[in-house]
């Protein structure tokens, strides 16, 4: 992402460095190279697994797939739960999983230097939770448009098979996240854990782009000091961290049927949009206008969107085109951005 600065770092290395430098820092690893569906099938105990929702230990699991000649590969692996409320069984049925890889035994493989990778699940076998998923995969891929600070996605449609009653299988969709640390090295920074008391800690235009995004899919489920659904990275060369946002399963673009509104915000529904960024002097004008340029590349991402269901399409390009309705009009602007910011005693925040 900065060839410049690597160029300065490398010093008399510079003529033998420089090339590969450039596509370490701006290449994904093979993973997260294609937008094709990753079809595999993921071998594991599912009671034990879907029960140990306090230890969380590496419970045994083998992943397979079929390569592009047809020769069927497999890749032991081990699996356990995380997150936090889709771990609860009262929201899904299917919680997400961590696979956890021995590097050694990934090279050649799609799965290749991923140690430890999120899953994101369908969370219940309902139709409509087929649908919920695949709308929250979009929802990275557009921040992806947004913002090279992101996090990159793999679509997989994943056979699950109980090892304790292998007739047992059912096939979903799900999505494979990249880890932060390497969403980080692709953009020569690492990620920071340091005090960050809130937004105006961060890069202004990063943090400016993030929360009209998410007034943009209707997303109120995150938190800049909480660290809740936004990870901090910082780079070498002293400029202000990079917040890069993730699980927007609570926003109104999904629509996901446990999702409710914070506390304390008026709204009764997660579609309903509340901007959550700082007031700025001279308000969001320029991000405004990014996003009018960014328009056709984000309704072509969302109209090329055929894993999903024509109406689930629709319904999503309905959403969004409400939010470029709203920043095409001056008033709205006015009333539910500019004036609607966030400011401790009535300070405007600049930089």
């Amino acid at each position: 992402m900065y060839p410049f600065l690597t160029f300065l770092s490398l010093g008399r290395n510079i003529i033998l460095l420089l090339v590969p430098t450039i596509l370490l820092a701006q290449e994904p690893k093979k993973l997260f190279r294609s937008d094709d569906v990753l079809k595999m099938t993921l071998s594991f105990d599912q009671k034990t697994v879907y029960n140990d929702l306090e230890e969380r230990d590496l419970h045994e699991a083998t992943v397979s797939w079929t390569s592009e000649d047809g020769s069927v590969s497999e890749l032991l692996a081990r699996v356990h739960v995380r997150g936090k409320t889709r771990a609860m069984k009262a929201t899904c049925r299917v919680p997400p999983l961590f696979l956890n890889f021995k590097d050694i035994d990934t090279k050649g493989t799609p799965f290749h230097k991923q140690k430890k990778i999120k899953l994101v699940t369908h969370c219940k076998n309902s139709k409509s939770y087929k649908d919920y998923v695949k709308k929250e995969y979009l929802a990275y891929m557009i921040y992806n448009l947004v913002s090279p600070y992101s996090f990159n996605v793999r679509l997989c449609e994943i056979k699950y098979v109980d090892t304790e009653d292998p007739e047992d299988s059912s096939t979903h969709y799900g999505f494979l996240i990249e880890s932060m640390k390497d969403v980080a090295k692709r953009n020569d920074m690492k990620e920071y854990d340091g005090l960050i008391r809130n937004q105006e800690a961060l890069d202004k235009d990063n943090i400016d782009k993030l929360v009209l995004f998410q007034y943009m899919i209707g997303n109120l489920d995150w938190s800049v000091p909480k660290r809740h659904n936004i990870k901090v990275m910082v780079g070498s060369d002293g400029s202000l961290p990079i917040a890069v946002p993730y699980d927007f399963d609570y926003s109104g673009i999904v629509d996901i049927s446990y999702a409710v509104p914070p506390e304390g915000m008026g709204i009764s529904s997660v579609r309903e949009r509340v901007f959550r960024g700082l007031c700025r002097k001279n308000g969001y004008g320029e991000e405004i206008q990014f996003y009018k340029t960014l328009q056709p590349k984000i309704i072509e991402e969302i109209n090329e969107a055929n894993y999903m269901e024509e109406k689930n399409r629709t319904a999503v390009l309905d959403y969004v085109n409400e939010f470029y309705k709203d920043i095409n009009n001056p008033t709205i602007v006015k009333e539910k951005i500019d004036q609607a910011c966030r400011a401790k005693h009535k300070h405007s925040y600049e930089y």
